[in-house]
């Protein structure tokens, strides 16, 4: 549990050092060490436990606790706190968003009127934790059940929702913040172990997902602020499934022989991991250490399982700019829907890539745009085929009614961000998503759950 924690709250752990060292100081020129200081800002990389381990350093009764050495100051966690909130949101959050105008659509009694809730329908935003939380605003284990029930009820049975209904990007970026504040309530409490809190995550983890490819239309641009930011949805994609690995590890650590160590989802969730760290999403960076790390941190059974070898041959061949193989694994029974799902990151970079090795080694004899889009770019068409070659400066010439790949003509140069940044979705996802297509229905609970799609 130690490790846990230390993961968890790096900065926190620092200041219990600084305090350690001024209260050896006063207690040398005063005599009784002075308490530690009352607050505590998270940083950014662990706001979930940089709130728990803000409370921690305020609840330091005295000089002795900030003098304990830096594996015990991170072992004490947030043991102590324990939520009393019986409702999605507490009593006094609510009130106030309703003075104040700010009930969401999805929280409303009348849907016109953003000034009236309901404790069955207002759900707990998620806020910076600076100073010490009242235990009657953070919520019980149970009713953190309850909140994620409630909120992916609200995705309906549709990933493609009709003019006049709420469209997904709204509901995703409701979901997104909420499910927010509930890993914050887990990590306050210290529920950050065993396997009720790898379900949670687990389950955070293949919405997120899910939500990231379905949503990669509706991007926010430049022209179009309001539509799915997509750094920050990775960004957070990331931070969940770090703290999903740590809860792994920390069963691994456990002394108790009779606790049982079985995490089923485990591999899948590796693979995930893995897959997400092939290259970077804008400023979520990554390298090839990080990639090894992860691999290197999971177990020998976990490492050896079909997801995680389908993890490495992705790798494998997205490295080598090997687009036949990569598409080729996209294509197999092998890949699920969400595995498909976070490779479609990489369609357009790979594709891209391709094409720039095409002009540099070809002849300059003219390649039909036919054979470009079927045995290059494995786009659906010629014409976005040639969409993709013109974005890269490369000249298309058109014969009556076929597309020319003009090589070596031009040098390849890599798409303007604008460019680059429109995904769609794509066939090869599709086919494989959880849905019944006869009923235009689209299986989320099943998988959310880990019962399809995975």
């Amino acid at each position: 549990m130690a490790e846990r924690a230390a993961r968890f709250a790096n900065d926190a752990s620092t200041r219990a050092e600084h305090a350690a060292s001024n209260a050896a100081s006063l207690k040398s020129r005063l005599g009784p060490p002075t308490p530690a200081p009352s607050k505590a800002k998270p940083d950014r990389g662990g706001e979930e436990r940089g709130g728990a381990r803000a409370a921690k350093a305020t609840s330091s009764a005295d000089a002795d606790a900030a003098r304990v050495d830096d594996e015990s100051s991170r072992h004490a966690g947030h043991a102590s706190l324990l939520g009393t909130c019986e409702s999605m949101c507490p009593d006094a959050e609510r009130v106030d968003r309703e003075r104040n105008g700010e009930i969401e659509l999805f929280e409303r009694v009348d849907p016109a009127s953003s000034s009236s809730s309901s404790a069955q329908l207002c759900v707990k935003k998620f806020t910076r934790v600076v100073d010490n939380p009242s235990p009657s605003s953070i919520r019980t284990r149970a009713v953190l059940d309850k909140t994620c029930a409630h909120l992916y009820g609200l995705l309906g049975g549709r990933c493609d929702y009709p003019d006049g209904e709420v469209s997904l990007l709204r509901r995703s970026n409701f979901l997104w913040d909420r499910l927010r504040s509930v890993r914050q309530d887990m990590g306050l409490q210290g529920l950050t172990n065993g396997g009720w809190a790898a379900a949670r995550l687990e389950e955070m983890a293949r919405f997120a997902i899910a939500a990231e490819y379905l949503l990669c239309e509706n991007v926010a641009t430049i022209h179009e602020p309001d539509g799915h930011n997509s750094h920050l949805h990775i960004e957070q994609l990331g931070k969940t499934l770090t703290t999903l690995a740590a809860v792994y590890a920390d069963d691994e650590e456990d002394d108790d022989e009779d606790r049982p160590r079985s995490f089923p989802n485990r591999a899948e969730m590796t693979c995930y991991s893995l897959l997400l760290r092939m290259d970077d999403h804008g400023p979520f960076r990554n390298s090839a250490s990080t990639f090894l790390a992860v691999l290197r941190a999971a177990p020998s059974d976990v490492q050896s399982s079909p997801e995680v070898q389908f993890a490495l041959d992705a790798r494998r061949a997205y490295a080598a700019v090997n687009a036949p193989a990569f598409f080729k694994l996209v294509r197999s029974k092998r890949c699920s829907y969400l595995q498909a799902c976070l490779l479609h990151k990489y369609f357009d970079t790979i594709r891209y890539k391709a094409l720039e090795r095409v002009n540099c080694v070809m002849n300059k004899s003219p390649l039909p745009m036919a054979a470009v889009a079927a045995e290059v770019l494995f786009e659906e068409s010629e014409v976005l085929a040639a969409e993709k070659c013109e974005a890269c400066g490369l000249p298309v010439a058109r014969e009556g009614e076929s597309l020319w790949l003009r090589v070596k003509e031009a040098a390849f140069a890599e798409p303007g961000v604008e460019k680059a940044a429109r995904r769609r979705r794509e066939r090869w996802v599709e086919r494989k998503a959880p849905a019944i297509k006869s009923a235009n229905m689209f299986r989320w609970q099943a998988l959310i759950t880990g019962k399809a799609g995975r």
